[in-house]
């Protein structure tokens, strides 16, 4: 009898050791974020058995072995795994916060070694008006304000992971922050920081919250990390970069340019233009007085006031845009879209879902997959109309008194309109419809393959 065993459950194994140098190297005080990486990765472990596989059908070839090559249980597990890991990455695309089940409050619930005990750290210094303040944080959330004179203000919330009392008074000696003046730059760091990347240097036992007051006429530069940001009502360019806690920045005179992973992001009433690279979590800019930029997926993204041109780039979640004034550019793939009132030029790619488009002012490019369409204009196009799609219905809604010419076709479907003097025509399975409603007006092309069309008039 065959003695030979799997190389699969020899995977499992290994797999479950990982698992548990993850859980115990985040009980130490390592900052390793779990979710995410079950979220995107989980399919390694796919691959990586599925290679074992390979492995094994070929050992047992050679040996003579007739054994089938999945077992009963490994069938079941394999369906289980998928099953569950396609459950985990639609919850978290649907809701990207749901990663925070393993937080309650302030408490996390893989940290559960040591105790907690908290000091506090008091500094000021004098600083120059419209200067550059820098502030970098590992472990802690950052709130800045600004102050009533030209000074900084910093008080520190420093939490201490330790054994016992003593042990916390000890380590809290060797943790502290300092205000540093660096020529025309002001730079707020630990000594635990100090000179090293924050991304690449890990902090144990230690969190630190920062409560910044700096003068109103200050730009801020922020490098922080597991916690939240908070920049509110500062002239100056604002940059923030942060990973796993929200950042908001409300009423800035001046560019705002913001980098987070697995985080919200809220930016409202900015002056200058707006630049937010996200991931894992949602988008929200309001009030934008430039240009704005949005990368981002896994989270969905809501605009709302964009005085500039805006360009938003998003997968897997929803995008909602309203009252843009300049050219609106959305890239995007398995999410909705829905925009109201844009003033320039449109050009909208996305896959997967319903694509809603109303109040268009200038020349109008969709493209779309696998999703119905609606393109409402509340005034006549002054400008050309590119319509293409592949799986859905595509609606164009036009004043009556619209002026256009029209060339609409589909492949599998009807073309219907309430306009007169067109024509319809059939060839083989394409259905289309072409002519004239009025004098002039830019030109409405419709192009589509499986769905009807329908060019309707508004009431």
């Amino acid at each position: 009898m065959s003695v030979r065993r799997s190389a699969g459950a020899i995977f499992w194994g290994l797999t479950l050791v990982a698992v548990g140098v993850l859980l115990l190297a985040h009980n130490l005080g390592y900052p390793i974020q779990i979710w995410p990486y079950i979220v995107r990765y989980w399919p390694a472990l796919l691959i990586g058995w599925g290679l074992l596989k390979f492995v094994d059908y070929y050992r047992f070839r050679h040996a003579g072995d007739s054994r089938p090559l999945f077992s009963g249980g490994e069938v079941a597990l394999l369906i289980l795994v998928i099953f569950a890991g396609s459950a985990i990455t639609t919850a978290a695309n649907v809701s990207p916060e749901i990663g925070n089940i393993f937080n309650i409050g302030d408490f996390d619930l893989w940290d559960i070694t040591g105790n907690n005990y908290s000091f506090d750290q008091h500094q000021e210094m004098s600083a120059t008006a419209g200067s550059e303040v820098e502030i970098v944080n590992l472990y802690g959330s950052v709130d800045v304000r600004p102050s009533n004179s030209d000074r900084i203000v910093l008080e520190v919330k420093k939490t201490i992971r330790a054994a016992n009392k003593d042990e916390a008074d000890r380590l809290e000696k060797d943790f502290t922050f300092s205000i540093k003046e660096e020529g025309s730059k002001y730079r707020v760091v630990s000594n635990r920081e100090d000179g090293l990347s924050s991304g690449g240097h890990v902090r144990q036992a230690f969190k630190s919250s920062l409560t910044l007051e700096v003068p109103k006429r200050a730009s801020v530069h922020v490098d922080n990390r597991n916690g939240a940001v908070t920049i509110l009502d500062l002239t100056g360019n604002q940059n923030v970069v942060n990973r796993y806690g929200d950042i908001e920045v409300r009423n800035v005179t001046g560019d705002v340019q913001l980098e987070n992973r697995n985080g919200s992001v809220t930016v409202e009433d900015v002056t200058g233009s707006v630049t937010v690279n996200n991931r894992y979590s949602n988008t929200t800019a309001k009030n934008v007085g430039g240009n704005l930029q949005v990368d981002t997926r896994n989270g969905s993204v809501d605009v709302e006031g964009v005085k500039g041109n805006a360009a938003i780039s998003n997968q897997y979640a929803p995008i909602t845009v309203q009252d843009v004034h300049g050219e609106l550019t959305i890239s995007g793939r398995n999410n909705s879209v829905d925009v109201q009132h844009v003033e320039g030029d449109l050009k909208s790619d996305s896959s997967y879902q319903n694509v809603s488009i109303r109040d268009p002012r200038g020349a109008v490019t969709v493209n779309s997959r696998n999703g119905d369409m609606t393109i409402s204009f509340e005034k006549a196009p002054q400008k050309d109309v590119v319509v293409s799609s592949r799986y859905g219905n595509i609606t164009v809604e036009l004043p009556s008194a619209s002026a256009f010419s029209l060339e609409a076709r589909t492949q599998f479907g009807e073309v219907n309109s309430e306009f007169d003097g067109m024509r319809t025509t059939r060839a083989n399975r394409e259905h289309s419809l072409t002519g004239q409603s009025g004098q002039g007006g830019p030109q409405i092309r419709v192009d589509l393959r499986n769905g009807n069309i329908n060019i309707q008039k508004r009431g």
